[in-house]
């Protein structure tokens, strides 16, 4: 079972294929704009995601919210921190706490692995984060280009997936 918890601050005056709520339900659905949210989400008393964002628009009814000026963190209890990000943009299903991310992302695995992309998705349920787009990715052992990753969450698993190309290697 997934517990969640949402914490909203109000400093003044929020793979599968992730599902974006439609413009046209943004338009017409009643939202609540916030400076400074935090997000908390864990499964049991073990691991947990962390998304903090600058401002958020969060639309109650559907559970669903945009982010400005992300930081996400996963970790678990037992292992430590399994990776961290940051992007300009995010739309977060707080039902199954997905999310989709995009703009200046730069993250951070576990195993010390970094990679930019222009956007990448986190599903929740299968424990993924994961990018088809063009992907650079540095860790000890060089600098690497590929079309996408895989990021397994509990594995620790870091996958470039097609087009692998050596940028740089020390």
């Amino acid at each position: 079972m997934v517990a969640r918890v949402v914490a909203l601050a109000f400093l003044a005056t929020t793979a599968a294929a992730f599902e974006p709520l439609p413009d046209a339900t943004k338009a017409t659905s009643q939202a609540l704009d916030a400076t400074g949210m935090t997000y908390v989400s864990s499964r049991g008393s073990s691991s947990g995601l962390v998304l903090t964002s600058r401002t958020a628009i969060f639309y109650p009814d559907h559970d669903f919210a945009d982010l400005l000026d992300v930081d996400a963190v996963f970790t678990d209890d037992a292992d430590g921190e399994s990776f961290e990000m940051t992007c300009d943009r995010a739309e977060l299903n707080v039902e199954t706490n997905d999310f989709h991310a995009e703009g200046n992302v730069h993250g951070t695995t576990s195993s010390g692995e970094t990679y930019t992309a222009p956007w990448v998705d986190y599903d929740d349920a299968a424990g993924l984060l994961s990018t088809d787009a063009p992907v650079v990715m540095v860790d000890d052992t060089g600098t690497f280009r590929g079309i996408g990753f895989e990021y397994r969450v509990e594995e620790r698993t870091f996958k470039l997936l097609g087009n692998v190309s050596v940028v740089h290697s020390p």
